[in-house]
């Protein structure tokens, strides 16, 4: 089976090895078909800047603090080694073997799994999605994706007719923009610097699109669409300071800015004095692992995953996929989305 490695940073290898052993009572065995790169945490990890090289979660404080020595994540790395999370998680294969134990799935079915991008993968039975017959397994990658943008819509609070600004349309903010016109929002703006994602959008039946690198002011604009009230609700998906900061000055006032991208570094590009003090503008963090407390009662992750099975039936998703490229030249797939991005929105890896 192939897996691939990280020798340094940008620097990736294909490897073949002999198996990943043997599987448990309540494990299935998967063959992938497809599995889609995120062109977020896992190009930090190309990079080498991803934050917990050196620092971790430590879910008791919830506080980001140092790593221990042996925390410290360090090169070479392997997409096979244990506890490797963050070396691909949108996986999409063929079930070839269950566990003894597993219920309600069976070989053969098709399912989405929280896994690397290998050719062959172990999950417990239990942490896998079959996909519906009706669900194309290239439209199965998206299911994770489709679980943030859900939840940061869901943090959104739309209101019929509220105007929507999405800001970032990459596959995230193209999820987040059919959600929002989903949610009964009277229109829906996406805003971004690359046309190819602009045009993608307005094909997906986004309202209107604004290239922010042709704008003097993005902000102006928008409010001139709205009679100068600004956008009900506008959700930031770049993980960009001067996107957010953007974002503050488009918000009309009393309104909540929703923040789904990581803002990694020192944010000298965000200003929060002028628009955001004077027009009250709150900025609510969505987080795809964390339900509002005013809903999770109702909405917990059975229901979410359910949801989006059946949301991956009505998204148009064909167009979202602008690259299909074999797993044995990955390293072309990330050198792409790291040099080339104005020609990316997703790219896929096949087996």
């Amino acid at each position: 089976m192939k897996i691939f490695e990280y020798t340094a940073p940008k620097t990736l290898i294909v490897k073949e090895i002999q198996d990943i052993g043997e599987i448990g009572e309540q494990d299935v065995r998967i063959e992938t078909i497809i599995s889609g790169i995120s062109h977020g945490t896992e190009m930090n990890i190309y990079r080498g800047v991803a934050p917990f090289f050196n620092r971790k979660f430590d879910p008791a404080t919830r506080l980001f603090v140092p790593a221990g020595q042996t925390e410290v994540w360090t090169y070479p790395v392997k997409s096979s080694d244990p506890g490797v999370w963050y070396m691909g998680y949108a996986n999409v294969g063929k079930i070839t073997e269950i566990g003894r134990q597993v219920k309600n799935l069976q070989p053969g079915d098709i399912v989405y799994s929280h896994s690397p991008h290998q050719s062959q993968v172990i999950r417990r039975g239990e942490d896998v999605v079959r996909l519906p017959n009706s669900v194309k397994p290239e439209s199965g990658i998206f299911f994770n994706l489709l679980m943030t943008a859900y939840n940061g819509i869901l943090d959104s609070e739309i209101k019929l007719g509220d105007t929507v600004v999405v800001s970032g349309l990459g596959v995230l903010g193209q999820l987040v923009a059919q959600l929002a016109k989903l949610s009964g929002a009277g229109q829906v703006i996406g805003i971004d610097l690359h046309d190819s994602r602009l045009n993608a959008a307005l094909e997906n039946g986004i309202d209107a699109v604004f290239n922010a690198t042709h704008r003097q002011d993005t902000a102006y604009e928008i409010r001139q669409r709205t009679r100068n009230k600004g956008a009900d609700v506008v959700i930031e998906v770049t993980g960009n300071h001067r996107a957010l900061n953007e974002a503050i000055r488009i918000a009309a006032p009393d309104t909540t800015v929703t923040a789904l991208g990581w803002y990694q570094g020192p944010g000298t590009a965000l200003e929060l004095s002028e628009e955001f003090h004077h027009n009250r503008i709150r900025i609510r963090s969505s987080h795809t692992a964390r339900t509002s407390p005013s809903i999770n009662h109702m909405w917990n992750s059975e229901r979410k995953r359910d949801q989006g099975l059946e949301l991956l039936e009505k998204l148009r998703l064909e167009n979202l996929i602008t690259h299909k490229i074999r797993f044995d030249d990955i390293a072309l797939a990330y050198e792409t989305i790291d040099q080339r991005p104005e020609t990316v929105i997703q790219i896929a890896l096949t087996y």
